[in-house]
């Protein structure tokens, strides 16, 4: 190939990246005060963050801010792919804002001004906690599994029975329309309660099992088959329990991902296939 040929095969090259660069334009920026790997290529400072690029973090966290406003942070040690909308966290942790994060089966999504951080422990445990605004949580299938208000956590654990796990929840009963419905004390999930003997007004610990593809009514995010109701005691009007407990009680609900949940200063909660424990460590906001 002569000097001129060379030429010309180097200027169609570099044009070619460019117009591939022009073709795949940014979702945000990653800034970082060492070296953080994207797409296992080692970058120090700030560098263009592209949909799909995989980011890994060492020593010192990366602070990840995307068009439009969300935000997301790495914390050290973390591994995780980022798109426009969300963070598949594999390893580590992460904080959120106005933006969302999938991690061991679960969806964590903080709309708008709400933020929340969410880390990868030991043995499939996730650690989600809210830290402004309410954190929504859902599991593979899309089921509601928490609702976390400002500076409520929980963590998440693998647990075994799966989606045939009995559920279990506590709250006050209340009616809805034909309906009645409980929303569970520690995950904050509203479900319809059929069957049972669960009575309007009552502050109950109910077990029972999903109805798979039942249509839950308002306000419901889906249907329990009641086969136990323990009542606890009186609710006032506004389905608060007249006895003030809630401290220490469990709840579980079975969904078709199966979750488990624990608030902090509540008791078991199981949503379908994680077991969980509560803990607040509110160390890693946006």
């Amino acid at each position: 190939m002569d000097l001129n040929s060379k030429a010309a095969f180097v200027s169609v090259f570099f044009s070619g990246v460019a117009l591939m660069s022009a073709a795949t334009p940014g979702i945000g920026v990653a800034i970082s005060q060492g070296n953080i790997f994207i797409d296992s290529s080692a970058t120090a400072g700030n560098a263009t963050i592209f949909n799909g690029s995989t980011l890994e973090t060492q020593s010192a966290g990366s602070q990840v801010r995307l068009n439009g406003g969300a935000q997301l942070r790495l914390a050290s040690d973390s591994l995780g792919t980022v798109f426009s909308d969300h963070v598949d966290l594999k390893k580590g942790s992460a904080s959120i804002k106005g933006y969302s994060a999938n991690a061991n089966g679960l969806s964590v999504r903080a709309d708008g001004k709400a933020s929340a951080s969410i880390s990868m422990r030991d043995k499939g445990v996730v650690e989600i906690a809210a830290l402004t605004g309410n954190v929504h949580v859902f599991d593979a299938a899309g089921f509601n599994v928490a609702n976390l208000a400002p500076g409520r956590a929980l963590d998440l654990r693998p647990q075994a029975g799966g989606t045939g796990a009995a559920s279990s929840l506590t709250g006050c009963a209340v009616k809805s329309g034909n309906g009645t419905l409980l929303t569970d004390e520690a995950s904050n999930v509203t479900v319809q309660l059929r069957g049972g003997n669960a009575k309007v007004g009552r502050y109950l610990q109910i077990t029972g099992s999903m109805v798979p593809n039942a249509t839950a009514a308002g306000g419901a995010t889906q249907v329990i088959n009641v086969t136990n109701a323990k009542d606890l005691g009186a609710c006032t009007a506004g389905g608060v329990p007249v006895t003030g407990a809630g401290g220490g009680a469990s709840a579980s609900i079975g969904t078709v991902a199966l979750v488990a949940i624990v608030v902090v200063g509540a008791g078991l909660v199981s949503l379908g296939g994680y077991a969980a424990a509560g803990g607040f460590t509110p160390g890693l906001s946006p």
